[in-house]
Formats: structure tokens, sequence, C-alpha cells
């Protein structure tokens, strides 16, 4: 779409749909403004009751405060909070200030929790509110009893804050850590699952695996490697910081033991939020890292005893569910999935760019890993900013030298556009860009 019938089609929405919407505009550089007054819409006014056409797209898009002009695909490190959620965070940080008698707000918290439970085919007492992803990683890590030589089987593209403590657990327990080195783009699920089932030993006692590794974006297969962990006598860990939010989960399909995720990245709740599931036939074997073991704590309350939490975010991140629950889980894995393919699809057809993640619809979202012309990432990244007012990130592990792009429910197709046509320049003029500093 060319830039001046994109902002045509701008002007069209708007006319129609401004009370609707809630005012938005459109800002410099063609890309999408919301206008930073008024309150939320309803949750009940984000209903689908019709056709998921750019116009509704458009409404959900005017709930977030994004500062004019800038398309922000960074989604994959910390997400706006939708205006709901911001404001349920302020009143109740608010009305503590006011009248601090009841501070700790644990009814919020579990109505949170209940919600959070349904949320991610779950049940309550299978579900802690944390305080991020790698806290619900420490917590099931260090609540196994481990033996000297028990193996926990990873691969080379897992994140800090989920083989963090089983690093700690190698020098403190002697655990042994076996890595396998995964290809980038993998083929198949197949391929993946066999390569676990070639790695396996009778020491096996924990695979733990990002359900989308924050390197290059791929959706692992869960279902296939907690069946075959099982079949071994072993137990399952996921590292879900991304899929809270982007993907229609189930934790009861997908057979996992454990599973711990963000509410800051695509769930949109705000930093220091996370989520953690423990199955319910397996707590007695994961000691709570906090607190004595004999509190009289129900399910998975036990391993909440962190001391005092924040009570606007504990009683936000159910309201983000609600948000949420209002768009539909599987509109919102159908959006991201669109906007990545698109996203994707665009970056193949540029010459001098390598696409990292898998161009399958099944194995990739709203994670994109690309590179351009081996030009260092921190330059693209900067490139791509001023040149089009697009925010990404690098991403680099090992030797890659790459950057990474989110497309979440409140991204627009002409900001993908616009991300394209930024790469595209990079790309034809990547003699300026190749220097450590960039001209």
């Amino acid at each position: 779409m060319s830039s001046s019938a994109s902002r045509l089609s701008r002007r069209q929405f708007l006319g129609a749909s401004m009370t609707a919407a809630g005012a938005m505009a459109v800002g410099p550089f063609g890309t999408i403004a919301s206008a930073q007054f008024g309150g939320p819409l309803p949750l009940s006014d984000l209903r689908p009751s019709g056709a998921l056409d750019e116009s509704y797209w458009w409404k959900v898009r005017s709930q977030f405060n994004i500062v004019d002009g800038l398309a922000f695909m960074n989604n994959g490190t910390a997400g706006p909070m939708p205006r709901v959620v911001y404001e349920v965070n302020a009143r109740i940080l608010r009305e503590i200030a006011e009248d601090p008698k009841d501070n700790y707000r644990n009814e919020q918290a579990n109505e949170s929790r209940e919600k959070l439970a349904v949320f991610m085919g779950a049940d309550p007492d299978e579900i802690s509110i944390t305080r991020s992803t790698s806290e619900g990683m420490n917590v099931f890590a260090h609540g196994l009893d481990w033996r000297e030589g028990d193996e926990v089987l990873v691969n080379n593209h897992e994140h800090g804050g989920g083989l963090g403590p089983y690093r700690t657990l190698e020098k403190r327990r002697g655990i042994k850590i076996n890595t396998i080195e995964v290809p980038s783009p993998f083929e198949s699920v197949d391929q993946i699952v066999g390569m676990y089932r070639s790695a396996m030993t009778p020491r096996t006692r924990v695979i733990m695996v990002s359900h989308m590794p924050y390197v290059t974006g791929t959706v692992m297969p869960i279902k296939e490697l907690a069946e075959l962990a099982h079949s071994q006598g072993a137990m399952i860990s996921v590292d879900g910081a991304h899929p809270l939010g982007m993907l229609d989960l189930d934790m009861h399909a997908l057979g996992i033991d454990h599973y711990a995720a963000a509410g800051q990245k695509w769930l949109l709740a705000g930093t220091g939020t996370g989520v953690m599931y423990i199955k319910k036939d397996v707590q007695a074997q994961v000691w709570p890292l906090m607190g004595a073991p004999d509190e009289p704590r129900p399910g998975s309350s036990k391993y909440e005893r962190y001391g005092q939490r924040n009570a606007p975010s504990a009683a936000g991140i159910g309201t983000a569910v609600d948000f949420h629950s209002a768009i539909g889980k599987k509109n919102i894995e159908a959006r991201d999935r669109t906007l990545g393919s698109r996203l994707r699809a665009g970056l193949k057809e540029i010459p001098g760019v390598k696409l990292w993640t898998p161009d399958d619809a099944v194995l990739a979202c709203g994670l994109s890993l690309f590179s351009i012309r081996d030009i260092p990432m921190a330059n693209v990244v900067t490139a791509i900013r001023d040149h089009g007012r697009v925010h990404i990130r690098t991403m680099g592990t090992g030797n890659l030298n790459a950057v990474r792009a989110s497309t979440a429910l409140y991204n627009m197709p002409e900001e993908v556009d616009q991300l394209l046509d930024a790469v595209r320049y990079v790309s034809e003029n990547a003699s300026k860009y190749m220097t450590s500093t960039q001209q």
C-alpha cells in the first residue's frame, strides 16, 4: 500500500469511527497514533460483533497510549499496558495511598488467579501469581530434590532466566546440563523431537525448554516434548515468557508439569508481573522457594510466599486477562499470526535479508528474527528507527548477529509495511551502515 493510499484509508476510517474507536489520529511518518486523552472503552465494546476487519483492529489500537508516530515492535521485551489495565493499576495505587488499611488486596489477587486459570486452561490451585518468568523458572528448578549426576536437557537458545537456576544447581548439587544445538530455522516438529529423543539418557530428569525461544521466536512442539519426557520418566519445565497473550494456551491439553510466563510481554499487564503453572499431581515434588514448608497454604498459593506483593499489579494482571478475553484468545492468535506472516513474507522478498525464524505458519507467530547483509545489529536497529521510526531490538547469541521484530495485537498492517520499507532502504544502502559506528 502506498503512503498516500494508507493515509486516505485512515482518514476514511477516522471519519466513520472516531466516536467508537476513541479519538485516534495519524502521526508523522504515516504511522498510527492514539490520542492522549479520554478513558478506556468498556470491554463490552471490544467484543467482536461482526467481521474482524481493520476497522475493528483500529478500535483495539485506540486503547493504547503509544506515543504519536512510533511503530512499536518490541513487544517481546515489554509491551504497553492498554488503558484499562493502566487505570486499574493507578486506581488501586491511589486507593492504598489514601487508605492503607487494606494494602494486601488478597481478594483481588485471588480473582486474578481465577481469571488466569480459565485463560490458561488450568485449575486455580495450579496457578501462582509471580513477579516474572524468571521467578517461576527458579521456583520449579530449585524446588526439586536433585541428586548428584541428575541431568537436565536444554537447547542452545534458552534464555538466562530459565537456564540460570540449572547452572547454579550444576555447581551446588552436581547436576549435569546437556545442551542440544538446534538448527535455525528447523525443518519440522519431527526433527526437533527426534533431536531431544536422541539426547535423553537414563539420568535425564527434566527437559527444560522455551515454548518460544526468545532468539528465533520458533513455536516449539511442547505437547510432543511433554509426551517424550513422560515416556522416559522425566518431567518437563517450560519457559513460556512469550506465548501468554499471543497463543491460545491450554496447560492441561499441553500435558506439561510446569509453565512459567511473563505478564509484561504479550499479556500487556505491566512490568513486575508473571504467572506460574505447576500441575497439581507434581506439586508434592516441588518445594516452595520461600517460606516455611509447613505453612497452611492451599495449592499453588504456597509458591507465593515472597513477602508483600504489589497489589496494583496483582489486580491489573486480571484486568489484562479481561482485555484479552473480550477480544478472544483465538482472534488474537490469528491476528498475531497474520501480521507475523505478512512481515516474514515481505522480508523474504528483500535482497540481502536472511530470515532465521521458520517460514511456517505453525512454527512461527509474533516474533521474527532476521539479519541484513551482515550489518552490525545495533546499526540495523538504529537505522530502522531513524529512517522509519520503527522500534525493534538487537538479538545476538553466540555468533548470531540479527534483529528481532514483534508483531502484536495493537500493531497494524501499515506498520509492518513501514518496517519492510525501512529494511529495504537499509539493505539497499548497506555500505552506510557496515562500520561499527554508524555514519
